[in-house]
């Protein structure tokens, strides 16, 4: 019995390695990235080809996801009561405002975005997809993430995960980060000014359950394009979503 949860472990594990942004592996970058023994990944890797959770390029040999997954993520779409009750939510209030709005949970201590609606501006933000991550210093949904934690939680994860700069404007000083959650506690709103990603500027808000945060919801768009546009309007709509998302999930 161990020995066959120990396989499940890895192989989850390999699935893991695998991300929006990851090329297809080989079988040696698999198992580096995982911390496995070559012979192992491979063992796993032919088996998880086989049950359609990986692919294989017959050509380079590569890894890639499979099929099976995505009728896997496509069930969990249909079921989880988040998304479920997210997507109208997220398509009117694109339809309202133009810019990409997307749906972000904490997992692993950073913002993972969970629904990614894309703007129909014709001038629009940085591409983001579902399954992205980013660190929680830095986004706007993270900042709603962490305000949403007790201080000392939220304290302890900065520790851990230290606030990485992506661009010249990233908070690197907890203090300044922590007097902006404070502000998020008074306004409901988070801002990330180009601290994730140089002329991008995105807010948040909270989407609460049960009187605590399980998402945050946010929006983003050029940094010129808001300039001439009314961040206080926007804010208002931004907050007015997020109530309306928390509600449905009381219902």
């Amino acid at each position: 019995m161990q020995n066959s949860t120990q396989s499940v472990r890895r192989a989850l594990t390999m699935l893991k390695a695998f991300d929006c942004a990851t090329p297809p592996l080989g079988v040696t970058e698999l198992a580096a990235r995982v911390g496995l023994h070559k012979s192992t990944a491979y063992r796993l890797a032919v088996t998880l080809v086989a049950e359609g959770f990986l692919r294989q390029d017959p050509d380079t040999g590569r890894y890639s996801l499979g099929d099976s997954l995505y009728r896997v993520a496509a069930g969990f779409v249909e079921q989880d009561p988040l998304l479920r009750a997210g997507r109208p939510v997220l398509e009117a209030l694109r339809d309202a405002c133009g810019h990409m709005v997307s749906l972000a949970v904490l997992d692993e201590e950073q913002a993972l975005f969970v629904q990614v609606i894309e703007a129909t501006l014709p001038i629009r933000a940085a591409a983001m997809a579902a399954g992205d991550r980013l660190p929680l210093s830095v986004s706007a949904a993270g900042k709603v993430l962490l305000a949403g934690l007790p201080r000392h939680e939220a304290e302890a994860v900065l520790r851990r995960q230290g606030m990485p700069r992506l661009t010249p404007a990233s908070v690197v000083s907890r203090q300044r980060l922590m007097r902006e959650i404070a502000a998020i506690h008074r306004d409901g709103i988070g801002w990330s000014r180009e601290e994730a990603v140089t002329g991008l500027l995105a807010l948040a808000a909270p989407v609460q359950r049960a009187g605590r945060t399980v998402a945050a919801l946010s929006m983003a768009c050029p940094t010129n394009l808001l300039r001439a546009r009314s961040p206080d309007q926007l804010a208002r709509r931004l907050r007015q979503a997020a109530h309306e998302l928390s509600s449905r999930l009381h219902e």
